[in-house]
């Protein structure tokens, strides 16, 4: 019977703990895999203690997942903006096209700041193209259209800050913004923007370069955060722009040089700061036909006519060890064998401690420059040669009609006398002796003329002596021959500081005599006479001007002046007309130019230009 109780005991006590048993097992299954484990009610407290620790650790654990969760997600998202940082840095350090170096900071600053819209702007100065305005750039989020349609942002509280360089400005919802709205709010048709922030772009030299703008529908979606981030964007963006408009105004300078040296058909080389050619040289190498081997160093030379190579040489290596300007011409045979007539013109390229980086120069074909000189010279003696025997063969007759006149001149008391007492006598007598001196007028007008022309020829035929001219002094002493006739004629002559040449004394002596001798004989009665001489060193050229406050010369005269026996204005001065011919002439063979600026009433000036080295 105890038996019986106590088996009847046994089971109805198993079965009482049966059940919480296999709520316990239940709840360590649900803690097990991450599942709420509520605390079990209605069992013996053991269990009930038992089933609130294991509630406790499934809550505990849930918490410690959800930690790792929200760290693994902070983890991806600061992965993933580094990995955005990163191909952002090395777009800003390789990109130097301005479109696409925009394109990649506003797409990775939209990205980072999770912006709906992103936009940059910008800044182009006054130039060529105009005067100072901004662009749109870059943009995401939105078609071009939504921006371009509307224009740039217009110059509101909000937006003038940002384009004036003021700094960041951020706004957790711009309709509720004190700076929004001053010009009647958003337009019609804008995108919908709540969450604005903007960040100029400022270059190290403090130059506004641009600005960076962004928005999103929702409110409160910047904040300090973003505002940090897109600003150091904003930095290194200026750096890279000042790269890229840097790297693009050199690619002009030099699209632009390339250009000339090709206008003027031109070769275009560099050498190293010691004066030797070295690296790759396409216009050298495609004009010779010379490896970079063989025009290394002095290799060049070799490409020189023998006749040439060795003054060349001498001449690069005297330019180089003084520093200046290369002026030199010689002959170089081409790649096919053919040689031709090269200008060459040479400069030092100095870095900013004035050293020598390189040297860059231009070898110009003259081929048929030269000939054409030749022949123009040839022509030239030609016409010196055939106006000398003109005027000598006219000088024969001439002399003939003089010495007629004079026995006519000598008749006339014999004429006098046999016409004696006839009606007319005294009419014929005069009307010879009229003649008579008209004949001797012309006669010396005549031989004014061939002299004037045989002067000519001679100067054309004469051989220049060049030798070191100090001008200021030069002018001076002829001012100083003149100044009875300048102080005569109420003028003052003020010679100014003129730079040295070298070239033939005596022709620049007449050059100049005359021209100062033109500016006396021509200035105004109702003023006081002022002549100044002036000159200066211009591209490698000496430039002198004699300017005068005289009468002045018509437009229509001005190519006139300089022609043989040409005169302009009242004939009030003596004069026959070849004194600027002869200017022009001396002037041309000393291998410069004479030019005149003038107007009636005011003055005069001539500028002559000629070469500071004469050969």
């Amino acid at each position: 019977m105890l038996a019986a109780v106590a088996a009847v005991l046994a089971l109805a006590f198993a079965r009482g703990i049966a059940a919480p048993l296999q709520a316990l097992r239940d709840q360590a299954v649900a803690l097990g895999r991450g599942r709420p484990a509520p605390v079990l009610a209605g069992v013996p407290a053991e269990v009930a203690a038992v089933s609130a620790e294991i509630a406790d650790a499934a809550q505990r654990q849930r918490e410690r997942t959800s930690e790792r969760e929200g760290a693994a997600a902070a983890l991806r998202s600061e992965t993933q903006r580094l990995e955005v940082l990163n191909r952002l840095g090395t777009a800003l350090a390789s990109e130097l096209d301005r479109q696409r170096l925009g394109d990649a900071v506003v797409e990775a600053a939209t990205r980072l700041t999770g912006a709906a819209y992103g936009a940059l702007f910008e800044r182009v100065p006054e130039g060529p193209e105009g005067p100072e305005h901004w662009q749109l750039l870059s943009l995401t989020g939105a078609p071009r259209e939504a921006f371009t349609r509307f224009g740039l942002p217009r110059v509101t509280t909000l937006f003038s800050e940002t384009f004036a360089a003021g700094g960041v400005v951020l706004s957790e919802d711009v309709t509720n913004d004190p700076r929004y709205g001053s010009h009647g709010g958003m337009p019609k048709g804008h995108l919908p923007v709540r969450s604005y922030l903007a960040v100029p772009v400022v270059s190290g030299t403090g130059a506004t370069l641009g600005a960076l703008l962004f928005g999103h529908p929702e409110s409160h979606r910047f904040g300090s955060r973003e505002a940090a981030l897109v600003e150091g964007l904003a930095g290194q963006a200026a750096v890279a722009m000042d790269n890229a408009r840097l790297f693009a105004s050199v690619r002009r300078e030099q699209d632009r040089f390339e250009a000339a040296v090709q206008a003027v058909r031109g070769v275009l080389w560099t050498n190293g700061r010691d004066g030797r050619m070295t690296g790759d040289q396409p216009a050298w190498a495609a004009l010779t036909g010379q490896t970079p081997e063989q025009y290394v160093g002095f290799g060049w030379a070799e490409a020189v006519h023998p006749d040439d190579r060795a003054a060349s040489v001498e001449s690069w290596n005297a330019a180089v060890a003084e520093r200046r300007r290369y002026t030199h011409e010689h002959r170089v045979r081409r790649h096919d064998g053919v040689f031709r007539t090269f200008a060459i013109q040479a400069v030092p390229v100095l870095d900013p401690d004035g050293e020598i980086r390189e040297w860059v120069g231009v070898h110009s074909d003259i081929t048929e420059q030269r000939a054409a000189e030749a022949a123009l010279r040839e022509s030239n003696e030609e016409i010196q040669r055939y106006a000398y025997i003109v005027s000598h063969d006219l000088r024969a007759p001439l002399v003939n009609i003089m010495g007629f006149t004079s026995e006519i001149e000598a008749s006339q008391d014999d004429i006098r006398t046999a016409l004696a007492g006839r009606p007319e006598a005294s009419r014929i007598d005069a009307d010879l002796a009229e003649s008579v001196s008209f004949i001797k007028a012309a006669i010396t007008k005549m031989d004014g003329l061939i002299n004037a022309i045989l002067k000519l020829s001679r100067e054309g035929r004469r051989n220049f002596q060049s030798e070191p001219l100090a001008m200021t002094a030069l002018v001076q002493g002829l001012a100083d021959a003149q100044r009875h006739q300048a102080e005569t004629a109420g003028a003052a002559i003020a010679i100014g500081d003129l730079p040295g040449i070298t070239a033939d004394r005596v022709a620049v002596e007449q050059i100049f005599g005359n021209l100062i001798d033109n500016a006396i004989k021509y200035l105004a009665k109702d003023r006081p006479g002022r002549i100044a001489v002036t000159g200066a060193v211009s591209d490698g050229l000496a430039v002198f001007h004699v300017a005068d406050n005289g009468r002045g010369i018509d437009a229509r005269d001005h190519a006139r002046v300089f022609e043989l026996f040409r005169r302009s204005g009242t004939q009030d001065r003596p004069g026959d007309g070849i004194g600027l011919a002869h200017v022009r002439t001396l002037v041309r063979a000393l291998g410069g130019r004479i030019d005149l600026a003038s107007r009636i009433g005011e003055g005069t000036t001539f500028t002559v230009t000629l070469p500071l080295r004469q050969p």
